[in-house]
């Protein structure tokens, strides 16, 4: 059993806490079944915490999946009060890990072109951020692109509503420069727009800010798509608009 860490000053709880709070060059990711999946899916982790608290037990069960990818000294044991300073969430399993943050460049996003790429143009929302994530990966879109002003992919609660699929799905940052560069047509949602549907292969699909839609940059360069409805609300969640876009994409794309 390892020694317990119990001092704000010890180097791997400043480490962790860096992380958590930062996501910079390391990321955390909390909950057993979410550091096994990503175990499972070739992430190597540069440590896996637990709570003295018991609260995980056996790593819920997973302790094999994690000594498979671990060496004894990066499992660490935080006292519950440290644990609970670096969890992000309200009720924590007791189980996180960090993890050095995926890198993925545009190339990787755009190097197909059978399918869409998905482009985020200031959406704050890490929880939005995250199911539009996950619904790159539901309706097989090449990745997301994630422009200035949005929130980051790989804070928690981002990490959390994309259901494990920042794992599977390529992401990286771009501006609106890049995507003009990059020759794909491209559209965003907006209620001015035609309804009409979306290509299915071979564009981009632009989706912005929960407030004010997506900036006049992407205005200039993308066609406006709009999805038809009643007039019994004004507009959608930007998750909803994503939902409903990619999935008509994926079905075009696959009747043809």
């Amino acid at each position: 059993m390892n020694e317990t860490i119990t001092s704000r000053q010890n180097a791997w709880f400043k480490r962790v806490y860096r992380a958590a709070r930062e996501h910079g060059d390391e990321i955390v990711i909390e909950g057993p079944k979410q550091v096994a999946d990503a175990i499972a899916a070739g992430w190597r982790p540069v440590a896996v915490v637990t709570s003295d608290s018991g609260a995980a037990g056996d790593l819920a069960g997973r302790r094999p999946a994690h000594r498979r990818a671990l060496h004894p000294e990066e499992e660490i044991v935080f006292a519950e009060t440290l644990f609970k300073a670096v969890a992000d969430t309200k009720t924590s399993q007791g189980v996180l890990a960090l993890f050095e943050r995926p890198r993925h460049t545009l190339d990787d996003v755009l190097a197909r072109r059978d399918t869409v790429a998905v482009a985020l143009d200031g959406v704050q929302d890490p929880g939005n951020v995250g199911s539009i994530i996950r619904l790159a990966a539901a309706f097989d879109a090449s990745g997301v692109i994630l422009l200035p002003g949005c929130a980051d992919a790989y804070a928690g609660k981002a990490i959390r509503a994309s259901a494990g699929a920042v794992l599977r799905v390529p992401i990286a940052a771009g501006t609106d420069a890049d995507l003009a560069a990059s020759g794909r047509p491209m559209l965003y949602a907006d209620a001015a727009g035609e309804a009409i549907v979306p290509p299915g292969r071979d564009a981009i699909l632009t989706f912005g800010s929960e407030g004010t839609g997506v900036s006049d940059a992407i205005r200039r360069i993308a066609k406006p798509i709009a999805i038809a409805m009643s007039d019994r609300v004004e507009s959608l969640n930007v998750a909803a608009a994503a939902a409903i876009l990619l999935s008509r994409s994926f079905e075009s794309r696959s009747r043809h």
